[in-house]
């Protein structure tokens, strides 16, 4: 009988360990304090929550206090060993194995801000795979968990006008019509080379005019728009559209230089496509399927141009960096010998 009394309590013994172990690691944030907001400054505690408009940190003393989320520099904290392992897994390339940790993660991890951080890692595998669909209900997840979030440098929306798959296509039907202005520009961006040309684009002129809308969806609404216009476009039109990629949130950019680099690619502007390019993978790497399509063009207009060897260098960037990828194919079969 004693036997079965002991061994309640030692597990009781143990769980509390490892809660007071857990709770002696406090979190550290660093960011820019001041009316000037450039002193760098540290605050310990428990991160209570961090969405795009603020982090909430519980100092050991029970003062609460709030930082603006454009002000912080670095962050601190304990990951759960199974969200570690995804990281790790990813980080290896071994992306079905890294999905499969991050959900398990995401199950398991109680505080909602790092559960969206999960969320976001998750939305890049998926796309990195070329599930768009799971990619964009990911990330749908996220805005409805903050609508302000800081992740939209992963949005799964389309680059290119292409048709997008039966599955994708479904999912993207079921975004379009929504009220949600983020499920509408998910869809309305996949459908745009299909069928539904004519009700996609309706719904991206509504959000462009809309007064209401996060600046990020009307600068994405924007950018889909200007795809519609590549083949009518003219020089000192792309160029306007350069100047207003500059003025966009720049979480948001990497698609306006890519429909930037198309139309200048299409003028026989070549060294300014190149470098149109060249931006996103040097500047907003998260788009890893975007960065690699950017690399593959970016390579081509260095050909146009004669220079074959910083071609074959990028070329050899994308089957290195991006081996997953359609565009690591295209650029494997550039380098073979002819």
């Amino acid at each position: 009988m004693r036997l079965h009394f002991i061994i309640p309590v030692v597990t009781i013994f143990t769980l509390a360990v490892s809660r007071l172990v857990n709770c002696s690691a406090e979190d550290t944030v660093t960011f820019l304090a001041g009316k000037d907001a450039k002193t760098r400054t540290n605050r310990t505690g428990e991160i209570v929550e961090y969405t795009g408009e603020t982090l909430q940190i519980k100092a050991s003393s029970g003062r609460t206090e709030n930082i603006p989320a454009e002000r912080v520099i670095d962050i601190r904290t304990q990951w759960i060993p199974v969200h570690e392992r995804g990281d790790a897994l990813r980080a290896e390339g071994k992306l079905e194995e890294a999905i499969a940790a991050y959900k398990q993660a995401k199950r398991d991890e109680p505080r909602a801000w790092v559960r969206r951080k999960i969320m976001a890692a998750l939305v890049a595998c998926y796309a990195e795979t070329s599930r768009f669909d799971l990619a964009g209900d990911e990330w749908l997840a996220i805005v409805a968990s903050d609508s302000s979030t800081m992740h939209y440098d992963v949005i799964p929306i389309a680059w290119q006008t292409l048709p997008p798959d039966e599955a994708l296509r479904t999912r993207a039907a079921a975004w379009l019509p929504g009220k949600a202005p983020p499920a509408q520009v998910l869809g309305a961006s996949w459908l745009l080379g299909g069928a539904q040309r004519s009700e996609a684009t309706a719904a991206l002129d509504g959000l462009v005019t809309s007064k209401t809308v996060d600046p990020r969806i009307r600068s994405l609404a924007q950018i889909q728009l200007w795809w519609t216009k590549l083949v009518s476009a003219k020089l000192d039109e792309v160029q306007r559209w350069q100047a207003t990629v500059e003025q966009m949130p720049r979480e948001v950019r990497a698609g306006g230089y890519f429909v930037i680099g198309e139309g200048l690619a299409r003028l026989d502007q070549s060294e300014g496509a190149a470098l149109a390019f060249l931006r996103i993978p040097l500047v907003y790497g998260q788009q890893r399927m975007m960065a690699a399509d950017a690399l593959l063009a970016a390579a081509k207009q260095q050909e146009k141009l004669g220079h074959r060897e910083e071609a074959a260098g990028l070329y050899r960037e994308v089957v290195s960096g991006y081996s997953r990828t359609l565009a690591a194919g295209e650029a494997k079969a550039k380098l073979e010998p002819k």
